[in-house]
């Protein structure tokens, strides 16, 4: 997705480079956003935009849902032109300022069931590339790690994908997870069997693949880290492998694993007598949420949880008595 000597020929062009390099030089990395204004780029001259100028009519154009576009994508690509329309009115530029975005839809995330994890992983394992390379030997490890972290600490896909060699210290088993979303850095601790995993992962990126990158989890090119893109199309390829695909009502993603990590700790602490309420400030911390109503969000709908509740809902007889078969 990145874009290397884009030559941008629309009337916003310099407008653009000077948003980039402001961006940048304030230290984000405006990979993604590049990639929007590119195609806004292009998008100007397919319409003959020749005035400098972001209209209401250019911005309700621009921001028209595409076929089979998701609205997060489509509010993102709003967004992007939002800052260009800032940045231009700081420089004395007039600019509408679009406020238009497009509302996520609420769907409940599939939580994976223990036998789904387990046949999940079964298949990263067993992944072999069709081509024998070395590179691709290495990325197949990774996908198995990778997917293991993600479930395992309840990470987001882009603070796995991001994480840096310097960011995991391996002899603690923490990881320091850095501007994460709402800009909040925190420290989350790998379980023992997966610092072990990590460490000999390390080795042997280091020793036998001799992986010389910033990244924790390096693309093909180890300069670059693994794209959403290719990360999701790994784990649906392992997904589509395990004998549930064919039977479950909701396809998960990758942010499955995260939301499957939460209801699981959370039916731990009920199952064992761990009141919720004491421990959700700690988990809201862990996951990187605002709130403790942020993570309680997973745990709605979800059916394992009403068994949970069931199992421990003492009160519910004694005000709503069993009914008993009346006889005359």
């Amino acid at each position: 997705m990145v874009i290397k000597d884009y030559p941008y020929q629309s009337c916003f062009a310099p407008y653009i480079e000077a948003l980039i390099l402001q961006k940048r030089q304030a230290g984000f990395l405006y990979v993604t956003e590049e990639y929007n204004l590119k195609h806004f780029d292009a998008f100007c001259i397919e319409h003959s935009v020749t005035l400098p100028v972001i209209t209401r009519e250019l911005s309700l154009a621009w921001g028209t849902p595409r076929n089979s576009e998701a609205k997060t994508t489509c509010s993102h690509r709003i967004s992007i032109l939002r800052q260009l329309s800032l940045y231009m009115q700081s420089q004395g530029m007039d600019a509408y300022i679009p406020t238009r975005f497009h509302k996520k839809s609420n769907v409940v995330a599939h939580v994976l069931s223990d036998e789904e994890i387990i046949a999940f992983f079964k298949e990263a394992d067993n992944y072999h590339p069709e081509l024998n390379a070395t590179v691709f030997m290495r990325l197949s490890m990774e996908y198995r790690v990778l997917f293991r972290v993600i479930y395992c600490c309840g990470l987001r896909i882009s603070e796995a994908r991001k994480l840096k060699n310097g960011d995991i210290d391996l002899k603690e088993g923490a990881i320091r997870i850095k501007q994460a979303k709402g800009r909040k850095d925190r420290l989350v601790y790998l379980p023992p069997d997966l610092m072990e995993l990590c460490q000999q992962y390390k080795t042997l990126m280091d020793f036998v693949y001799h992986v010389t990158s910033i990244w924790f989890f390096p693309a093909r090119n180890p300069e670059c880290i693994l794209s959403v893109s290719t990360i999701d199309l790994k784990f649906r390829q392992f997904w589509t492998n395990t004998p549930f695909a064919t039977v479950c009502d909701r396809t998960p993603t990758v942010h499955s694993l995260r939301h499957s990590f939460v209801v699981k700790r959370m039916n731990l602490w009920m199952e064992r007598g761990i009141p919720l309420g004491v421990m959700m400030p700690y988990l809201s911390k862990y996951l990187g949420h605002c709130s403790p109503d942020d993570t309680f969000y997973y745990y709605h709908q979800i059916q394992e949880s009403f068994r949970i509740v069931r199992d421990k809902d003492t009160s519910s007889l004694k005000i709503i008595p069993e009914v008993r078969t009346y006889e005359e």
